[in-house]
């Protein structure tokens, strides 16, 4: 018998919608490479998954594992020594992953009843084959990239997905704010510095030049 998956095409988008949420604000944080593309293929792919017609099983196993991909993605950056930035490999990784969820898309949209028709050209039954080989292949190395295993999974059930992305957003929200808080400690150290430069020109002049003159 057929192993099933561990997240159904129903419940799919509740695992992910808070990811996409998390995604988003770490990209208008820090601006990391990959991270809003990949916001943007999986909000594609959450209303992809809603009408999926054929293959919903193969379907299931195919995005069962890109929520605790997703939340790890996320981890990274959060734990970074530089938050929000990452090792030139890992962000190969992270592209990688990102072409291989443009594949996935792909795959779901050619299990839409609608583009049967449609895609009866672009999608011959090799290529859809290749095409699914890929998808796995993909995601199989983001599994193994990425560190997901069967007996160590970031969740278990929806509740506790919904409890880390709560988790991770506080944790984002802090780093936010200690990022604004070194910035305006910054900027008014080098306030600091330039002032009395300022003053030491209003009283001395530049260069043996005399000082400005108020005029009335």
């Amino acid at each position: 018998m057929p192993r099933q998956p561990k997240i159904d095409l129903i419940n799919i988008a509740t695992y992910l919608t808070p990811a996409v949420t998390l995604l988003t604000e770490l990209n208008d944080a820090f601006g990391p490479p990959f991270v809003q593309p990949i916001a943007n293929t999986i909000q594609g792919l959450m209303k992809m998954v809603q009408t999926v017609k054929r293959s919903k099983n193969e379907c299931s196993h195919l995005v069962e594992n890109i929520p605790e991909i997703l939340y790890t993605i996320i981890d990274l950056h959060l734990k970074s020594e530089t938050v929000g930035s990452l090792p030139p490999a890992m962000l190969d990784n992270i592209g990688t992953f990102m072409e291989t969820l443009h594949k996935v898309y792909k795959y779901l949209e050619a299990q839409q009843d609608g583009n049967m028709i449609k895609h009866v050209h672009l999608f011959r039954n090799n290529e859809l084959k290749s095409l699914l080989k890929d998808c796995h292949a993909g995601l199989d190395q983001a599994v193994e990239v990425f560190r997901i295993t069967e007996t160590h999974t970031i969740f278990n059930s929806i509740g506790e997905a919904k409890m880390k992305a709560s988790l991770m957003h506080q944790e984002l929200l802090k780093l936010i704010q200690t990022l604004s808080d070194t910035t305006i400690s910054s900027e008014a150290s080098s306030v600091c510095k330039v002032v009395p430069f300022v003053n030491l020109i209003l009283h001395k002049g530049i260069c043996g030049l005399p000082k400005p003159v108020a005029v009335d």
